[in-house]
């Protein structure tokens, strides 16, 4: 058995151990809730949800699956590399537009995680994405995919200017990953401290389906690294 075998179980481990801790910080939120696509779409179209911000990771291309397409609601999709907050305007559209509700998007099959993790400096991405090199297994990389998700939820949460309107309830914050591979959009549960797979796939639905980001109010440029 090589050295990186041996390393392996330990790896995973400590990988799920990171994942774990700070899935249990967000569970404690009150502001962080499940949402899942169809609840988010239905509600939008029936008006039970006024408006959605999404921040997604440019490296998913220029359709962004499971989104409501409908031009008629207040969806404002935001793209850039790694899903970042903290670019494009997405805080000052959050406050100034009244958003309601914020969805957080990764997904698999990331080239720029792979880009970000050979120069993360910072504690505690540093060691997590020293796990995924090390190991280099797609399976792994999506883990470190799901964290991701949960790191900016958590980051956005301790923006001074996010966190007393979510403290207030007039915002509340949700995760998704999506697995390329499958198909798959997997949605963030506090209840449960995990991502749970949608079982119910409607890629053709008339609500539920690929959508060009011109049906949606896209703000802001793409990123370049």
């Amino acid at each position: 058995m090589s050295r990186k075998e041996e390393r392996a179980p330990k790896s995973s481990a400590k990988l799920a151990d990171t994942i774990d801790g700070i899935a249990k910080e967000l569970s404690k939120f009150s502001c962080v809730s499940y949402l899942d696509d169809l609840q988010l779409s239905d509600g939008l179209l029936s008006g039970a949800i006024r408006s959605a911000a999404v921040i997604a990771c440019s490296d998913m291309g220029g359709l962004v699956p499971y989104l409501c397409s409908s031009a008629n609601v207040r969806l404002y999709l935001f793209q850039n590399f790694g899903h970042d907050y903290a670019t494009g305007g997405f805080v000052e559209t959050v406050v100034g537009q009244s958003v309601e509700n914020v969805v957080v998007y990764g997904h698999s099959v990331c080239e720029y995680t792979k880009f970000r993790a050979r120069a993360a400096v910072d504690q505690p991405t540093r060691d997590l994405y020293a796990v995924a090199l090390d190991s280099d297994d797609e399976a792994v990389w999506r883990d470190v995919g799901r964290f991701n998700v949960l790191f900016v939820m958590k980051q956005l949460l301790a923006d001074p200017t996010i966190s007393p309107i979510a403290e207030q309830g007039r915002l509340k914050v949700h995760g998704w990953f999506y697995e390329s591979g499958e198909n798959h959009l997997e949605v963030f549960d506090p209840k449960h401290r995990a991502f749970i797979g949608q079982q119910l796939k409607l890629p053709d639905s008339l609500i539920v389906k690929y959508g060009p980001l011109e049906t949606h109010d896209r703000v802001g440029e793409t990123d370049k690294f």
